[in-house]
């Protein structure tokens, strides 16, 4: 059987997932839980990843920029060691949307 790309590497993080886009416009930036939009999550199988809005995918690319904008060695480090998970456990996913995660602190 054929492995589906997950949803959220798909969409390249929770935060661009329809799910995510419909919390935002029902409760603003405010932080809760709405049972039907997170039944989203599991329905397109992110839940079954360990990923839904209440503990949301990010995506690896926009993680190291954001370290690498800030600068701070700290932050390197530990968005060094969160694209290595990722690659371990979704790098096959990755590498079938043609995406790198080889050379994102380069």
């Amino acid at each position: 059987m054929k492995e589906e790309i997950p949803h959220f590497i798909e969409n390249r993080g929770c935060i661009n997932c329809s799910a995510s886009k419909s919390y935002k416009e029902k409760y603003g930036n405010e932080y809760g839980f709405d049972h039907e939009i997170v039944a989203k999550c599991l329905l397109m199988g992110c839940f079954n990843y360990g990923h839904d809005l209440t503990k949301p995918f990010l995506d690896p690319e926009w993680v190291a920029k954001f370290a690498l904008e800030k600068g701070e060695e700290k932050y390197i480090e530990g968005a060094k060691k969160y694209v290595k998970n990722v690659k371990e456990r979704f790098g096959n996913f990755y590498e079938k949307l043609g995406v790198s995660l080889d050379n994102l602190f380069s």
